[in-house]
């Protein structure tokens, strides 16, 4: 199973076409946030951005963004503490 690290601070950089390298900064934040930033880019924008973590070593390319967005459509949210409560109580 493949963990994303959604809290940890990145900065999306804007991907020249003609060698991968980054220039312009286009937003920082968590993952979480930049995902965010980068879907409510137009869609051949979002196609030319990368996402790169600030303290790991890892990095998203467009392909990439595409399957973590995919990713963070399709998961569902954890149990809450109520839900964990609720689980506990009715074992007892």
């Amino acid at each position: 199973m493949t963990t994303y690290p959604l809290s940890e601070p990145a900065t999306i950089y804007a991907v020249e076409v003609c060698d991968d390298a980054m220039s312009d900064v286009v937003g920082r934040g968590t993952l979480e946030a930049c995902m965010d930033i980068v879907a409510s880019l137009p869609a051949d924008r979002q196609s030319s951005v990368s996402i790169r973590m600030d303290a790991l070593d890892l990095k998203f390319g467009p392909q990439e963004i595409g399957e973590l967005q995919e990713f963070l459509r399709e998961e569902t949210a954890g149990l809450s503490n109520g839900d964990i409560t609720a689980i506990k109580t009715s074992i007892l």
